[in-house]
């Protein structure tokens, strides 16, 4: 469900414990709209209890115009559910790779930095970049 704002989430909804609507960029960054999709948001969690650490979103849902303005596909899955880019940075990429497909995330993204999982149909890409830091952990 489609809310303007992730402030205007019914009390008592969210029930994610390591993870908060108004976290930094789970929400739209620009102006707060927040696609709640539980199933998205259980396989996340579950991927934070596999790797028993904190996982940084570096972005979540993003509006049609923010969408746009960081450079993201028309049909970004960001904007029609919750896709999430994770960030590698503390985390070791093939054992958050398994926590992932585990978790049953559909749709994987492979670059430098992070990591694009979301629920939509099976499929894999990535920039070069992303390609050769992910080589021997995934086929293209």
């Amino acid at each position: 469900m489609l809310y303007g704002h992730y402030g205007e989430l019914p009390a008592g909804l969210w029930r994610w414990r390591n993870f908060a609507p108004d976290e930094p960029n789970l929400a739209c960054p620009c102006c707060g709209a927040f696609f709640l999709d539980a199933d998205a948001m259980d396989r996340l969690q579950a991927v934070r209890d596999a790797l028993g650490r904190p996982l940084r979103v570096n972005s979540g849902h993003r509006c049609p115009m923010h969408n746009a303005r960081v450079g993201g596909a028309p049909l970004s899955m960001h904007k029609v559910r919750i896709a999430f880019d994770i960030s590698l940075a503390g985390q070791d990429p093939p054992r958050l790779l398994a926590a992932c497909r585990e978790a049953g995330f559909d749709g994987f993204g492979f670059y430098a930095t992070f990591l694009h999982v979301d629920t939509g149909r099976p499929r894999r890409w990535g920039t070069k970049v992303g390609r050769e830091r992910w080589t021997g952990l995934v086929t293209f």
